[in-house]
This record gives structure tokens, sequence and C-alpha cells, in this order.
């Protein structure tokens, strides 16, 4: 079975709940509809000027918005490759502007299996 991994880091508190008759998280108040929005849409995001999606079987891809949350997850990304548990190689990647959205990026890198 392969699997995609995706991370999609979110500097902003957001305030999640569980809802017992649902059973399923949801993310209450209107501040945080723009996680929300974001959220439905980064799972089907392309690469810019390509049609590969960002997320692949065997990659995490983490996406954010700031290049800072992009070195404090290359630090994490390093300590896993020092473990053998991710490839050397990673990916920089530019998304597709979504309706909405703009200015995400992404980082890509295999999962060693």
């Amino acid at each position: 079975m392969q699997t995609t991994h995706l991370i999609f880091v979110y500097e902003k508190l957001i305030d999640i709940s569980f809802r017992t008759d649902e059973q399923r998280f949801d993310v209450e108040g209107s501040y945080n509809i723009r996680y929300q929005m974001v959220k439905k849409r980064i799972d089907k995001a392309h690469v810019k000027h390509s049609t590969e999606r960002v997320t692949q079987p065997g990659k995490i891809a983490i996406i954010y918005f700031n290049s800072w949350e992009a070195q404090e997850y290359l630090g994490y990304i390093r300590k896993l490759q020092q473990k053998n548990v991710l490839e050397e190689h990673i990916e920089y990647i530019e998304i597709e502007e979504l309706q909405g959205v703009e200015g995400l990026k992404a980082l890509r890198v295999g999962v060693i299996v």
C-alpha cells in the first residue's frame, strides 16, 4: 500500500473540537475559516506550472506560507535524515495559486521504507 503524507504549517492558533454526534473533528469559529479554506484546497494542489500533484506516494509534503516556518521543518527533516528515516533529496516547491490562496510553498522529501 502506498500512502501520501501532507503537513500544513499554520502559524495561528485554531480551535478544534470533536463532534460526538458526527464522530469527527471540526474547526470552531469564524476566525478559523481561512484555515478550513486552505486545508480543503491544498490536498488537490499542483506544483506551479505543472500538472503534478504536490502530494506524491511515498513522500511527505510540508506546506507553508513563510520561509521561517520552512527553516524550522528543515531542522526536523535533517534529524530524520540522519536516522535514515527520510531520503537525502529535499524538493523546494512553489504551489499553484488556489482560489483565494496564493503564495504557498512546500518542502517534499521521500520516506525510506
